[in-house]
């Protein structure tokens, strides 16, 4: 059963499709869940794209690899989305904005800023899943240097 996301942003009146709708809501819910790497990839189509800055998976295994490789090292998060939208004629082009608190086994917490890209496509039933998935995060440097001093690793 799909996971609600509680901060979900209001969506847009070209969102229309439930379906997409309850598709984002799992999507960042379960953004926040270590637990279920496998039910992440599932969102994917087979040859679905996933990628963070340089950082890029494309299928099922390589997605669940690097999900785990970026919970690996960060316990906890907390995504809050602040705007999804449209990109392009449909609601299978969609972008969003937001942030995320991290909580690292260190003990102490980062901020980031980010911005994605989503390429939504219909499988044979008729439901949404996710071809590509990019994410572009801001404050790199702010990871990098308590990568340095602290140890913290890849998030």
């Amino acid at each position: 059963m799909p996971r609600k996301f509680h901060k979900m942003p209001a969506l847009p009146e070209a969102i229309d499709d439930p379906k997409v709708q309850e598709l984002m809501s799992h999507y960042f819910a379960t953004s926040n869940h270590d637990s279920d790497h496998e039910g992440f990839a599932d969102m994917f189509t087979s040859d679905g794209e996933y990628s963070m800055n340089d950082r890029k998976a494309k299928g099922r295994e390589e997605i669940i690899n690097m999900r785990r490789g970026l919970w690996s090292h960060i316990p906890t998060r907390d995504h809050t989305p602040h705007m999804i939208y449209t990109h392009g004629h449909d609601q299978l082009h969609l972008m969003s904005r937001g942030h995320t608190n991290y909580k690292h086994h260190m003990g102490h917490e980062t901020d980031t800023e980010w911005a994605a890209y989503y390429q939504l496509k219909k499988d044979e039933n008729g439901e949404p899943k996710f071809r590509k998935i990019h994410i572009i995060a801001l404050g790199e440097r702010e990871r990098d240097f308590a990568d340095i001093v602290g140890g913290v690793g890849d998030d």
